[in-house]
């Protein structure tokens, strides 16, 4: 045959050859994505965006049920290798759990991205909802994805290592993370490594090498456009690129004059079932499936420093909190729980260590177990500014969104703006945020609120709208005192003194609120003469008080909560024997959700050395 028909017939076959589609799957989501026309293919095609999640939606999840009966936040941390953004939250709930639910995404420090409610729940097994807009997150860079339950029913097993899905792992200790009450950040994990099996919808997008050179020999068209389909976790395989480099010399010689002068067109659609993960892409290490029932109601015990032994197999579903179990050093070790849920201050709380991506306002602090001086207030070798005190023997804040960090306050911190920051501080008076009629919001992390050596009467930290964590109280008649609503108080050391006539409490309500969240917190009211409780709640204004993990030691009564209303939680508490002068509890226990407290004994650094005995309510 006459080379020029040779070249012509390569022409002619190369303008003619078909476009190959691409299609790839991730269960109901399909995207296809036509190939380049005929001519020099470029270097790349476009991006391709893929979509998975850490387990697959059709996995019947065989995990204990957990029924803390108390609102909790349940999470998974995880990092995600490639650059991408989170479109949805998934969580499997559990049989019999009640009540609507929202999902929310966080960044390390414990700030909230995004919130969903879920839609059309169905009774049990993989619920997913997602966000009104993607959020973008950054490979390497570690987030935590949480749902929260007002009811406290819920599925957890141990873990036995990270779970991994395309670019998505868990991160590799702690990624099972809780907390009880309201939703918030959730960074208590149980030392078992429990799983509570909420999911992420994470998108990304690939880019795929072309040929150089299409291949002579596809001459064939496809039947229809799709012609493979592929998992989002692998990118379709490239066409071919050992092509053949000699044609054949004996090319037919009549060619076909009829051939068609279109190309398929398949449109791109991306149309994903919210609810269907890909399960063969995602090569993803299931949870144990089986656990113990020690979770959270294997609540993630405290730290094990904390002596918190996660209470596992609590018969509290949900609560991660474990109950506390020395662990070596004597850590206000609750004793663990076996069969009792966990409690729902700690039972999830997982051990308290520090997080590696714990979200904390400056820093990476937490306490082994209970809170002590040295895990709370000014972190050690901070530089502190002195500020002027501008309003008489008080530095008043009057710019909302303030923040105030690494400074010395010689007198009161008085708050007049709203989302004020203090952090890293010291405060040699108190801090107060009610102004005449008003009361303004603030946050207080990592400060020392009181001096070294002189008894304040006052409260050293009020009144309402505010959070505090790792603050130091020190040297005040009251360490904390709630006029309002919307408390939370975290992780924090209450070390309390009197003057004559004094009533010392460490947390006070006065007025009221709705909303206490008081959690993970010691108090210290021993040698003091003129004392009420440690834990002091007997206003007819408490509407919904959460009053879990604390060490508290002192006081007539060490725990008194009488005449509240709504929703009143006192669990996983312990209170050292023989401590108190007329009994451990004062309280309306036909009222309260009293489970897993305990009396216990401890050594100088509050480490708790041996659980006493249970500790039952008594009005």
């Amino acid at each position: 045959m006459r080379p020029g028909l040779v070249a012509a017939l390569v022409v002619a076959l190369v303008g003619v050859t078909v476009p190959v589609a691409w299609v790839v799957t991730h269960n109901d989501e399909v995207t296809v994505t036509p190939a380049a026309a005929a001519g020099p293919a470029a270097s790349e095609e476009p991006e391709q965006p893929q979509e998975t999640s850490l387990w697959s939606s059709e996995e019947t999840v065989k995990a204990p049920t957990h029924t803390d009966r108390s609102p909790v936040e349940l999470g998974t941390r995880f990092t995600a290798a490639k650059s991408g953004s989170v479109t949805g939250v998934r969580f499997y709930k559990a049989s019999g759990e009640k009540g609507r639910h929202t999902g929310s995404l966080w960044d390390s420090r414990g700030r909230r991205l995004a919130q969903v409610t879920f839609p059309k729940e169905t009774a049990s097994g993989w619920q997913e909802a997602r966000f009104a807009s993607p959020v973008q997150l950054r490979a390497g860079q570690v987030y935590t994805v949480s749902y929260h339950s007002t009811n406290g029913t819920y599925v957890g097993s141990q873990a036995t290592g990270p779970a991994t899905s395309g670019p998505l792992s868990t991160t590799s200790r702690n990624a099972g993370v809780f907390g009880y009450g309201t939703s918030a950040f959730p960074k208590r994990s149980n030392p078992k490594g429990y799983n509570y099996w909420v999911d992420v919808v994470f998108r990304w997008h690939e880019r795929h090498r072309r040929p150089t050179t299409p291949k002579p020999t596809s001459t064939r068209w496809p039947s229809s456009s799709p012609t493979w389909t592929h998992w989002p976790t692998s990118s379709p395989t490239d066409l071919p690129t050992d092509l053949p480099t000699d044609l054949p010399t004996d090319l037919p010689t009549g060619l076909p004059t009829g051939l068609p002068t279109h190309k398929p067109t398949p449109t791109a659609t991306f149309t994903r079932t919210p609810t269907h993960r890909p399960t063969p892409t995602p090569t993803w290490t299931r949870w144990p499936t089986s656990e113990p029932t020690d979770e959270p109601t294997e609540e993630p015990t405290a730290t094990p420093t904390r002596s918190n032994t996660p209470t596992p197999t609590r018969t509290r579903t949900a609560e991660p909190t474990p109950t506390k179990s020395p662990t070596g050093t004597p850590e206000p070790t609750r004793s663990p729980k076996p069969t009792d849920s966990p409690e729902p201050t700690d039972s999830p709380e997982p051990t308290h260590s520090p997080e590696p991506t714990r979200p904390q306002e400056p820093g990476d602090r937490s306490c082994d177990g209970h809170p002590t001086p040295d895990c709370t207030g000014v972190p050690p070798g901070t530089r502190l500014t002195t500020k002027s005190l501008n309003d008489g023997h008080s530095y008043r804040v009057t710019t909302a969104g303030a923040v105030l960090d690494s400074v010395r306050i010689p007198g009161d911190l008085v708050i007049t703006a709203n989302n004020v920051t203090v952090r890293n501080s010291q405060i040699d008076g108190r801090v107060i945020n009610e102004y005449g009629p008003n009361t303004y919001s603030f946050k207080i992390f990592d400060s020392t609120v009181g001096l070294e050596n002189k008894c304040q009467s006052l409260p050293g930290v009020g009144e309402s709208k505010f959070a505090a964590e790792r603050v130091l109280v020190r040297n005040h008649g009251d360490g904390f005192r709630v006029g309002g609503d919307s408390v939370s108080i975290r992780d924090s050391f209450i070390d309390l003194c009197s003057n004559p006539d004094d009533h010392s409490d460490g947390i006070q309500t006065y007025g009221g609120g709705k909303g206490l969240v008081f959690d993970h917190n010691t108090i210290d009211q021993r040698g003091v003469k003129d004392i009420t409780a440690p834990i002091f709640l007997t206003d007819p204004k408490i509407v919904d008080a959460v009053v879990t993990d604390n060490l508290v030691m002192g006081g007539t009564y060490s725990i008194q909560l009488k005449n509240g209303r709504g929703t009143l939680i006192v669990q996983g508490n312990q209170i050292v024997d023989d401590s108190w002068q007329y009994g451990p509890v004062e309280a309306d226990c036909d009222r309260i959700r009293w489970k897993d407290n305990s009396v216990v004994t401890i050594d100088r650094n509050y480490n708790v050395t041996s659980i006493v005995r249970p500790l039952q309510c008594e009005g």
